[in-house]
């Protein structure tokens, strides 16, 4: 909002110089400086008004194509509407960007000074050097706005870039998950272990499907820790770890390409007559048993010892930022509770493919089963990002718009100023001066302006990114990449930006500009 009351400040600074007599006759025929401000703060509020009905207006679609966007998972996000809480407070912004844009020129052009208004509109066929200087310094504003915006968005750019880099610890690719859940009452814990490795069987045995495997809860999904301990070992009260639990069964970490690091994966052996068996991950295995071969070892879960066969890599459980914590995989066939299941199926085919026939085979098995619950396990990575995705699509629109606005700034400051000059450069061109040479003149104006700018946002950014710190994943809040590619951006727009001025000043006729002055 800033950028754009600066922006239109500038326009209206612009405008006003073509209405400096205008004022001073007003002035000389009685009105007094606040009824000049006021008439000029008016027409500002005017104009805010017409754009606030039509910004109103485009947020009704912006809302509603936000509310039902499929892009980012974010609660609540479809319920979001316009309310009339947030059309009052839409009033008040407008009124005070009608103010802020408005102010500048009013205090500028309602001075009663006709005698150097005169004298000001006479130098040759220059403008005023005070009206010049404070375009320039608002158009120094706007760059400097506009960069700390798009730093801003940079720093989340690289972040959220960083955020998707990080290793899973699992495949999501090629996997998707059934919620399954039977209503069947069950006399043993070998009854019930073999009606869902039935079900595993019928879906083993689809074509296209290259594996299977149950879990109790997959990763990025519900938070729960159980207490652990490394057996024979005495912690103090309150220092013993815990650790993030799942029931599988003896396919899912090879389904779920979990890496193995040590020992073995279970096995249809580890059943309820065999001895109570767990693997553990890296970190678990690094807390329990620093420096020691953790295969063959002990640990204290559950209400039992059982005994450590493999250790497995991290994964990425409560979210892609966090670190996985200490884990466990108990089998599912040693463990008496557990509620409804998950069911990973790795597969090359399309889900839509995928989904009737494995519908079919669940069906198969109990007829009454809900089957039309599942998602694949990268749209589950993708929501987990989805909050640093929206955040990240913000702050790029908001940056968008303030490089536009800001190249638009300098385009319509570099224009008026051109053709308030022209009768100088007809001059400067007759007495021998080449296009080249007033190209470059006026460029090298836009830079300087730009570049002033650029050193005022840069350091603006730096108090801004050390505020959004907590938002940044993997880079730190002075990303040197970040702030020297917007730098780049904000001069390379600023450039272009004036250069079309710059043409039309470098290719103007000396002896029509001279005819004008």
């Amino acid at each position: 909002m800033l950028v754009a009351c600066a922006n239109l400040s500038n326009l209206l600074l612009a405008r006003g110089q073509t209405r400096r007599k205008e004022m001073a006759i007003r002035s000389t025929l009685g009105a007094d400086r606040f009824r000049l401000i006021r008439q000029l703060t008016v027409e500002s509020l005017v104009l805010a008004g017409c754009g606030g009905l039509l910004g109103v207006a485009f947020a009704y679609g912006v809302t509603q194509a936000v509310a039902n966007t499929t892009a980012v998972s974010i609660p609540m996000l479809s319920s979001v509407s316009i309310d009339g809480l947030t059309l009052l407070f839409t009033l008040g912004v407008t009124i005070l960007a009608g103010l802020l844009m408005g102010i500048v020129p009013a205090l500028q052009f309602s001075q009663a000074r006709e005698a150097e208004v005169i004298n000001d509109s006479s130098r040759g066929s220059t403008e005023g050097k005070r009206s010049a200087a404070l375009r320039e310094g608002l158009v120094v504003g706007e760059v400097g706005l506009a960069c700390v915006l798009l730093v801003a968005g940079g720093l989340l750019l690289r972040s959220f870039l960083s955020v998707l880099d990080v290793d899973l610890g699992f495949q999501p690719a090629g996997a998707v998950a059934w919620e399954v859940e039977t209503n069947r009452s069950f006399d043993s814990l070998s009854e019930r272990t073999a009606f869902y490795y039935e079900m595993l069987d019928r879906v083993e045995a689809l074509p296209g499907v290259d594996a299977a495997g149950f879990t109790d809860t997959p990763p990025l999904g519900r938070n729960r820790s159980w207490g652990i301990r490394a057996l024979g070992v005495e912690y103090a009260e309150g220092e013993a770890p815990s650790a993030f639990p799942r029931i599988v069964d003896w396919r899912y970490l090879q389904v779920m390409d979990i890496p193995l690091v040590a020992g073995r994966h279970f096995s249809v052996d580890d059943h309820s007559e065999s001895p109570q068996v767990v693997v553990l991950n890296e970190t678990a295995v690094e807390t329990l048993f620093p420096g020691q071969d953790p295969i063959g070892q002990s640990i204290v879960t559950a209400g039992g010892e059982w005994e450590v066969i493999g250790v497995v890599g991290n994964v990425r459980h409560q979210s892609l930022e966090e670190s996985s914590g200490l884990e466990m995989y108990l089998p599912m066939t040693q463990m008496g509770y557990y509620g409804s299941l998950v069911m990973v199926v790795r597969s090359p085919l399309t889900v839509g493919t995928l989904a009737g026939s494995v519908r079919s085979a669940l069906q198969d098995a109990d007829p009454m089963m809900p089957t039309g619950d599942f998602w694949t396990m990268e749209s589950v990575v993708d929501r987990s990002v989805s909050p640093r995705r929206f955040t990240l699509i913000l702050v790029a629109a908001f940056a968008g718009t303030a490089l536009l606005l800001a190249a638009l700034g300098i385009y319509a400051v570099l224009s008026f100023s051109v053709s308030q000059r022209i009768p100088e450069i007809g001059i400067r061109m007759a007495l021998g001066e080449s296009p080249a040479t007033m190209l470059r003149r006026v460029v090298g104006r836009t830079m300087v302006l730009a570049g002033t700018g650029v050193a005022i946002g840069a350091a603006g950014s730096l108090a801004v990114s050390r505020v959004m710190q907590s938002l940044l994943y993997g880079i730190g809040s002075t990303d040197v990449p970040s702030f020297a590619a917007m730098a780049l951006i904000l001069l390379g727009v600023s450039a272009v930006a004036g250069f079309l001025p710059a043409r039309r000043a470098a290719t103007t006729d000396p002896i029509e500009a001279l005819r004008v002055g």
